[in-house]
């Protein structure tokens, strides 16, 4: 088994910053590369999308292992969170990879006490939404359990 360092940087809002991420989403997801190519970015939340701090660490593989360390350094205290990954987008019908790393991704972040809203995927051209893709019915935010 090889052991590795997944180094996590982290920044908190404060108590002013009034950020809805339900609302900003999309403009992180555009913005997300200024924290540098093939990175991961998490959004924490509170449970009505109050932003509570960012967290960003390279791309692993599988992005499973940056997610779980951005939850493990920032996540404590957050109700939800929405990962944002620079990697390659196609278009099309959800594939069962986008199925599969939906639910494992969720799986694995409420296994650490936060609700995972989305799996933003990004590259230069375009962005996919695994929630949208996978659950078009269901609200983007679509979780009553969270609601304030």
């Amino acid at each position: 088994m090889h052991q590795y360092t997944i180094v996590v940087e982290g920044y908190l809002a404060t108590d002013a910053a009034e950020i809805d991420m339900r609302g900003e989403v999309w403009s992180y997801a555009l913005d997300q590369r200024a924290f540098g190519p093939r990175r991961l970015l998490v959004a924490f939340t509170d449970a009505g999308g109050r932003l509570l701090g960012l967290a960003h660490t390279a791309r692993t593989q599988p992005p499973e292992l940056a997610l779980e360390a951005c939850i493990r350094h920032l996540g404590d205290g957050a109700a939800a969170a929405i990962a944002f990954c620079d990697e390659p987008v196609s278009a099309g019908p959800p594939t069962p990879d986008i199925i599969d790393r939906l639910a494992h991704t969720r799986s694995l972040a409420a296994s650490l006490g936060v609700y995972l809203i989305d799996w933003l995927a990004c590259d230069d051209l375009q962005l996919r939404s695994f929630q949208l893709a996978v659950h078009p019915e269901e609200e983007w935010w679509g979780i009553g359990e969270l609601e304030p």
